[in-house]
């Protein structure tokens, strides 16, 4: 029985810290899409009302929106969020609908893990090859890397929430 408690207690201790990851990740995104908003905002009034260029505007908003879907995939998928077909799966029973959100997990999974390491080998070659945004030259492998990083945060949220389907398998489908 007591090994019983610790093991929940553990559990529920994984569950709020991976729920405090999730939060931020979450605001990241929110702060990421806030800047591209704001850059392209400022970009409008300086070119049509001042009539001023603002250099490097594109480029940069264009970096940070690829940053902001990866932190964005790694937020939906704590939230359960992303796009779903449930149509034969509404039809099911409340165990086998578990079992196919563990399996369709797992598959998701295992593509954001293939799609990390794509990623990862990609910082690697943008940071060589020591590529730059086009006006302003800034080096654009670390957008590459923060971007890695939501998708790394995303492997994380989605074991977590795979670990969270098997631990409480058995508990009634509305009680998580």
């Amino acid at each position: 029985m007591r090994i019983a408690l610790l093991k929940d207690d553990g559990m529920e201790a994984f569950e709020r810290q991976i729920g405090r990851v999730a939060a931020a990740v979450d605001g990241a995104a929110a702060i990421f899409l806030a800047v591209i908003t704001a850059l392209t905002f400022l970009a409008v009034i300086l070119r049509y009302v001042f009539v001023l260029p603002f250099p490097g505007s594109f480029d940069v908003s264009q970096m940070l929106l690829g940053v902001a879907i990866f932190w964005g995939i790694a937020a939906a998928a704590w939230r359960k969020e992303h796009i779903q077909v449930d149509l034969v799966w509404q039809l099911m029973p409340p165990a086998l609908r578990r079992i196919v959100d563990i399996f369709a997990d797992t598959l998701f999974l295992l593509f954001v893990v293939a799609l990390t390491w794509m990623l990862l080998l990609q910082v690697g070659r943008v940071r060589s090859s020591g590529e730059t945004t086009f006006e302003l030259s800034i080096p654009i492998w670390p957008f590459h890397a923060v971007a890695w990083l939501g998708a790394a945060f995303c492997v994380l949220v989605l074991v977590a929430r795979i670990l969270h389907a098997v631990v409480h398998f058995r508990t009634p489908a509305g009680s998580d």
